[in-house]
């Protein structure tokens, strides 16, 4: 996931877990590739990796963000959410205007919790598939999404 929005210019990436255990492995992965021995194996991976920070829930998470600056959160859902849905290129140029920081918020297993939906002042329309199955990696929908946001630029690298 580091790797994926390095490469689309995102300033930080988010891991967001409840479980304390999930978090330490998270962060002794991450040392490993920035301090330790990775760092000298493949110092890019190093360098995506500086820019991840591991939280325990959303309110800490958009706490970075201060109380005076809540971010526009987006969610990511394989549904239609009716009366919430955002296309990338809006979204895209939301986030050109620059005059309110934004996060994409992207669920694992069973996609965003329903109480994380409601927090979200709009949802990304979904990845739709050739068929009725829709179930996509997470680093997989990272970079289609990713993908979908940024191709807005028409090639201009801003």
């Amino acid at each position: 996931m580091a790797r994926t929005c390095m490469t689309f210019g995102i300033d930080l990436c988010y891991i967001v877990s409840p479980l304390a255990r999930q978090r330490e492995i998270a962060e002794k992965l991450i040392r490993h590739w920035i301090h330790g021995y990775g760092a000298a194996y493949n110092p890019k991976r190093g360098q995506a990796l500086e820019k991840v920070r591991i939280r325990q829930d959303i309110d800490t998470m958009i706490g970075d963000y201060g109380a005076d600056r809540k971010p526009f959160i987006v969610g990511t859902s394989s549904r239609m959410r009716e009366g919430k849905m955002m296309s990338c290129g809006d979204f895209y140029d939301f986030i050109r205007k620059g005059q309110q920081s934004a996060l994409v918020l992207f669920g694992t297993g069973w996609g965003l919790a329903e109480e994380v939906v409601e927090r979200c002042d709009r949802m990304l329309e979904p990845i739709g598939g050739a068929g009725d199955y829709n179930h996509l990696p997470l680093r997989v929908a990272l970079g289609i999404i990713l993908d979908r946001i940024f191709s807005q630029r028409g090639g201009n690298h801003e």
